[in-house]
């Protein structure tokens, strides 16, 4: 929405937006992996993920949950999103991540486009974001090369060192997300957390693009 606002006067001053999506772990691999080993998660926790709900049960407990899953449905619809859901699993994203970074080699709207797709199934379609049926599917619904993107989920390695760097590189500090980063290529502004348009506008016009 900020953008959107932005974009018009922005491009009578010669200024071009573009956007980056880089990877982030809320659970890094080795703790699926570790999982697994222990018999913490079910064996096929790094392909099928584990419940969702109890997960987050688990992790913010049951008291803090209702809550928060309110504000969630709140916030989804006031953005025209009437299907948020916390049904299905969660799991490892490190493939998702590898076919994003594969994906901005393409162009940054399939990457944005590819996201988006994810989005919608994790959030919407209670769908597993470590299912490569459903990585494929969402790859292939933003346009993405199927011969390669097919062959990044059948090889683990294929685009994991650059998957890995990007993270180094844009993950300091970060300790969850959404995290933005607002740069011109000289000055960077950093904000955590989810953003009203308006804290956006302020940052733009820190840059001195204003509506």
């Amino acid at each position: 929405k900020a953008l959107a606002s932005v974009k018009p006067r922005a491009s009578a001053k010669g200024v071009v937006f573009t956007q980056t999506w880089r990877p982030f772990y809320l659970m890094p691999p080795s703790v699926w992996s570790k999982g697994v080993a222990s018999g913490d998660f079910p064996e096929d926790a790094e392909t099928k993920g584990i419940e969702k709900l109890a997960y987050y049960i688990s992790k913010f407990g049951a008291n803090a949950l209702p809550p928060m899953l309110e504000r969630l449905d709140v916030a989804f619809k006031r953005v025209g999103v009437d299907d948020f859901s916390m049904g299905g699993n969660t799991g490892p994203t490190r493939d998702g991540h590898r076919l994003a970074t594969y994906a901005e080699t393409e162009s940054l709207e399939k990457q944005d486009a590819f996201m988006t797709e994810m989005f919608k199934a994790y959030f919407c379609e209670e769908k597993a974001p470590c299912d490569k049926e459903v990585l494929q599917l969402a790859a292939d619904n933003a346009g993405l090369d199927r011969t390669k993107t097919r062959e990044i989920l059948q090889v683990p390695t294929l685009w994991l060192g650059e998957t890995t760097e990007s993270l180094e590189r844009y993950g300091r500090g970060v300790s969850g997300v959404p995290y933005f980063i607002v740069s011109d290529g000289n000055k960077k502004v950093s904000v955590s957390g989810a953003q009203p348009p308006e804290a956006f506008l302020e940052i733009f016009e820190d840059f001195g693009i204003d509506e």
